[in-house]
């Protein structure tokens, strides 16, 4: 490994503790395969590899179900990387035990943040990760059961947001992904009608450069 910055991304993945996708072993993983496919150097790769085996190994279900740090950022990191021909792999067996615990959380209702790193958006970025999307594209038993619960955490979602206002960008985002998908289209037009009403989603737009 020629590059320093490389190096030091191998260090750190190898002395955090931590497991997850914003600031642990998951997140690092991801980082050395990608440089790994475009440099070459099989040796990241291999690390890469390591690191990946060391979180699916030291995995904890009763860990928080956070995207930053958490079950719904690392499930949706192994499932980017089968995607993505990383690594081999059937995602519904390998995050069956993930789904079980955001499809949990969806019946208890017990988050009350609504931001991507530690909110009810992380749960929402990990279902639609999940699902099979796309003109042609089958739904397997697994993806349409986390449709069905994606369904859920819409209509959870809107419930909170009479009551948050942080993390409205992370919102907007999702709701747009989902719109674009036309995934349960006239609930969440109208949600994303009703935030770019307001002051963050207006500047939300401009920078994004759309409109609905």
């Amino acid at each position: 490994m020629h590059n320093s910055l490389v190096r030091e991304l191998v260090q750190a993945g190898r002395s955090t503790s931590c497991l997850g996708l914003t600031n642990g072993k998951m997140g690092i993983a991801i980082a050395l395969f990608r440089y790994a496919r475009l440099s070459g150097e099989a040796v990241c790769e291999e690390i890469a590899g390591e690191l990946l085996d060391e979180v699916c190994e030291r995995l904890d279900y009763s860990m928080p179900v956070s995207f930053g740090d958490g079950l719904c950022g690392i499930g949706w990191g192994i499932e980017y990387l089968i995607r993505q021909k990383y690594i081999e792999g059937d995602a519904d067996l390998i995050l069956e035990e993930i789904d079980r615990v955001v499809i949990a959380m969806i019946h208890l209702r017990r988050i009350t943040k609504i931001d991507l790193e530690e909110g009810l958006c992380g749960i929402g970025k990990y279902l639609i990760g999940r699902i099979h999307w796309g003109n042609g594209v089958k739904d397997t038993y697994c993806s349409a059961k986390l449709k069905e619960y994606l369904i859920y955490w819409v209509d959870w979602l809107d419930e909170l947001l009479l009551y948050k206002e942080e993390g409205i960008k992370d919102v907007l985002d999702l709701l747009s992904e989902l719109y674009d998908w036309g995934f349960y289209k006239e609930k969440v037009r109208s949600m994303l009608k009703r935030l770019i009403s307001e002051p963050q989603g207006v500047n939300w737009m401009i920078n994004k450069n759309i409109c609905f």
